[in-house]
């Protein structure tokens, strides 16, 4: 009976982290709310891990964000704690170096649009800019 509690409880608090996680991701914008993990929770803080002293600078200017955000949603936050754990990966940096890069040849309509534009610029580094993309896509083109 009372691992049933015992898991019962774990599984709160588990479904409550990932809660404040998952209001956390969404209401940061991408990269820096999806690196957040919260960790803790204990008599009213919030304790966030970050993978980085960067992204523990910009979680701390907006803590009070996060905050009302939480309080808003029922959420009993009355401060939050940044922790950095060099050895945490966002998930959203995980998925998109697992994602192959695969470049496509430009179409036809695309390859004369940067022409014409290369061709009418008064920006000499962006006509060099736009040749070397279009040298490039010719390549692509030929393999």
């Amino acid at each position: 009976m009372e691992h049933d509690a015992r898991r019962g409880r774990l599984l709160e608090t588990a479904e409550q982290f990932n809660l404040i996680q998952g209001l956390i991701a969404q209401a940061l914008q991408l990269p820096v709310g999806h690196a957040c993990r919260v960790v803790g929770l204990d008599n009213g803080t919030l304790i966030i891990a970050v993978p980085s002293a960067a992204h523990a600078a910009k979680i701390r200017q907006l803590t009070t964000t996060i905050h009302q955000l939480l309080v808003a949603k029922g959420q009993r936050v009355d401060q939050i704690r940044i922790k950095i754990q060099a050895g945490l990966r966002s998930s959203v940096s995980t998925t998109a170096a697992a994602a192959p890069n695969t470049r496509h040849a430009l179409g036809e309509q695309a390859r004369g649009a940067l022409l014409e534009l290369q061709q009418s610029t008064d920006n000499q580094q962006l006509a060099e800019t736009l040749a070397r993309i279009l040298e490039k896509n010719q390549a692509r083109r030929q393999s």
